[in-house]
């Protein structure tokens, strides 16, 4: 296994959340208006069970400036506060069309609000792997502590000690909450996994082998 190298000890959690609302409040364009209002009440509740506490009385009808308040306002008591947009976004999106192929989690598209997608065709599954690590990296969302290995022209392995996105998936086991087919949602798998399929202009899956015990095993596939 080879360590992704960063020069940081987190990832940046106020850029990442800032990254989460633009994508879902993009994503309201699909859904209307009922989406948003779905994930900015799932997102406060998210938070205030982390904390022991109620929602705020009158947060169903917050704007999103007022949801992001509340959210940052609480980043001293809970660090990584975006998991409740990656939470709140696969639990709506869920609602509202059942356990489909279409299904995803706002983290799955932070690279598409940083624009990591848009340079050059990969040639194959490597070189995207290395244009996505080297993008995420730059921007502060690869988790620290990861390590990779490339399996083969179609598999690669990633090793996730102590992820910032666990929280969210701790959420989506108690709840119940799955991909299409079954299956963990794995917030850095689905990311990666979708830029690089933007690259290589082929299907790309992930599937999660051990979930956080200690460590998280995901494997990103190539589909032939």
């Amino acid at each position: 296994m080879s360590k992704i190298e960063v020069e940081y000890k987190q990832v940046d959690i106020k850029s990442l959340l800032d990254f989460c609302i633009v994508f879902i409040q993009n994503e309201e364009k699909m859904y209307g208006p009922v989406y948003t209002r779905l994930v900015k009440k799932y997102a406060v509740e998210f938070v205030a069970k982390r904390l022991g506490e109620e929602p705020p009385e009158g947060s169903d009808e917050w704007d999103w400036p007022q949801v992001k308040e509340y959210l940052e306002k609480n980043l001293v008591r809970y660090p990584y506060i975006f998991n409740a947009i990656v939470y709140a976004g696969a639990k709506t999106e869920i609602t509202l069309q059942g356990k489909t192929g279409t299904s995803r989690i706002a983290a799955a598209k932070v690279a598409k609000q940083l624009n990591v997608g848009q340079h050059s065709e990969a040639l194959n599954l490597a070189q995207a792997w290395k244009q996505t690590v080297d993008a995420f990296v730059t921007f502060k969302v690869m988790p620290p502590d990861t390590s990779y290995s490339i399996e083969d022209e179609n598999t690669i392995k990633i090793i996730v000690d102590n992820c910032p996105f666990k929280d969210s998936c701790d959420a989506f086991i108690a709840e119940n909450i799955t991909r299409f087919g079954g299956g963990y949602i794995c917030g850095i798998g689905q990311s990666l996994s979708y830029n690089i399929r933007d690259q290589i202009i082929a299907d790309c899956d992930f599937a999660v082998q051990e979930f956080s015990n200690p460590k998280c095993t995901v494997r990103i596939v190539k589909i032939p």
